[in-house]
């Protein structure tokens, strides 16, 4: 086939091209800040439980000095394989004792950096629930 015969097939084959229509995502992830006028972690527990209910698997994220916390954590999941060299990783089920341990935890007392919502780095439910910066930064699922 001549290049000007490649070119006009071609041609062709792109004006007939049509836009494929995604579906709409099922769901929406809307963020949520808590800030230093927060008195107590009862917001945060409320989005938590909310999310905890359908959750199946839970991701921790905490720094290498939080030693006390990775070993709280490591009672409910593993140790994931990760590059971050600053910190670990724990990952595991969602069970009822791993639910009752977040939400029966009080409200971290050193608050100097952040307005801290729960001693652990980062929580992360499913696809559902994303609790970043010690859970100053909330990720909440919206249903459409």
């Amino acid at each position: 086939m001549a290049n000007n015969d490649l070119e006009k097939v071609l041609a062709e084959q792109v004006l007939d091209l049509k836009v494929n229509e995604l579906s709409p995502c099922e769901t929406e992830m809307y963020p949520v800040y808590l800030d230093r006028t927060e008195k107590d972690n009862s917001k945060w527990l409320d989005m938590l439980l909310r999310s905890l209910k359908g959750a199946k698997t839970f991701e921790i994220h905490c720094w290498n000095e939080e030693s006390e916390w990775i070993e709280v954590a490591l009672k409910y999941g593993t140790l994931k394989d990760s590059d971050w060299k600053y910190g670990k990783i724990i990952t595991g089920n969602v069970t009822q004792e791993f639910s009752d341990m977040l939400l029966n935890m009080p409200k971290p007392t050193d608050i100097e950096i952040y307005n801290k919502m729960t001693p652990f780095f980062n929580v992360f439910l499913d696809d559902v629930f994303q609790s970043c910066h010690y859970g100053t930064e909330i990720y909440v699922e919206e249903r459409k």
